[in-house]
């Protein structure tokens, strides 16, 4: 079993698990922890705008668009009563350092109409997907 942690989320929207970096999306009414890691380079999704379309975040780094669906896919299970989340962490059996962060999160902003680019699509099946070895 993974370890299980408490997050006040009035205090705290970031995750960091040893490399790896979590932050809380709000998708569809619900607050999800996912994976801060765009597909394509690594870069911060927690720094990406949402589409016009709002499906889609445009990662700062490439300009690449990552399916909110794919993103979600990524989530930890996480349970919410109130500003306390009890969050589950995959068991990688190295005992990582845990901590909780807050850090400004743009994916949660409403759509930019402006950022209408026609940049490639990662993680969405309605695209083609990037090879992330180029």
């Amino acid at each position: 079993m993974g370890r299980v942690i408490v997050m006040d989320l009035s205090r705290h929207n970031t995750l960091l698990v040893g490399h790896d970096r979590y932050f809380v999306l709000r998708s569809d009414g619900r607050q999800l922890l996912v994976h801060d890691y765009c597909p394509h380079r690594g870069g911060p999704l927690s720094l990406a705008r949402l589409t016009p379309d709002g499906r889609r975040l445009d990662c700062p780094w490439h300009g690449t668009k990552v399916g909110v669906a794919a993103v979600r896919r990524t989530c930890l299970p996480m349970v919410r009563s109130g500003d306390e989340a009890v969050i589950v962490l995959p068991d990688d059996g190295d005992g990582a350092p845990v901590s909780a962060i807050h850090r400004e999160i743009l994916a949660n902003l409403p759509p930019d109409p402006s950022a209408a680019g026609t940049a490639p699509c990662a993680a969405d099946p309605a695209q083609p997907a990037l090879d992330a070895g180029r």
